[in-house]
């Protein structure tokens, strides 16, 4: 599979069209991997919380810069106001959570509900790595990540994606197209 998107991206930078869009990856590979709860729709704007991403010490950095990243992102779904980073911030701090990343929804709730939200998000990067086939770019690198939005109320998973993306500049460029392909369907208008 990778051979083949590869092969399109190539075939696309020689036609001149420069890059594509999260979205066109997201179509070129085929069914999305995600769900969404019928809960979701009850609310038309959910007032979110976006947790520090869960992420290998080996991309600290890339994973810092996705959490500033995925608020935005989030609320450019049109179905999303974001907490500000700082306050999110602060509430760790203060209430000493040490902050893995991997936490239950009743305790992404709990935070939640300290925060004033209404849903927490969580990012999982579950993988970033280079692939051998690009031995002749050594800064490529293919992430995945796993997300989840939590309502607070509930503790009910509303939301759970799996991203996936590639950038020949890094674990950034890649964790941010993941990013986006995982949120790709919240932005999809349904019906008519």
């Amino acid at each position: 599979m990778r051979k083949l998107l590869a092969a399109v991206l190539c075939a696309g930078l020689l036609a001149g069209s420069g890059c594509f869009s999260a979205a066109t990856i997201a179509a070129m590979r085929g069914p999305s991997h995600y769900a969404k709860s019928p809960s979701f729709d009850a609310r038309p704007v959910w007032r979110t919380a976006v947790l520090p991403p869960a992420r290998p010490v080996a991309v600290a950095d890339a994973g810092e810069a996705l959490y500033d990243y995925a608020g935005m992102v989030l609320m450019r779904t049109g179905r999303f106001t974001v907490v500000d980073r700082a306050q999110v911030d602060n509430l760790l701090k203060e209430q000493e959570f040490s902050y893995s990343g991997l936490v239950d929804p009743s305790t992404a709730a709990r935070l939640g509900k300290l925060l004033g939200a209404e849903a927490v998000m969580t990012v999982n990067i579950t993988s970033v790595k280079h692939d051998p086939f690009w031995d002749d770019s050594p800064a490529h690198r293919d992430a995945e990540l796993h997300l989840k939005i939590i309502a607070v109320e509930t503790g009910e998973v509303l939301y759970s994606a799996v991203g996936q993306g590639s950038d020949f500049e890094g674990a950034t460029g890649a964790l941010r197209m993941a990013l986006e392909t995982a949120l790709h369907p919240l932005t999809q208008k349904t019906g008519p």
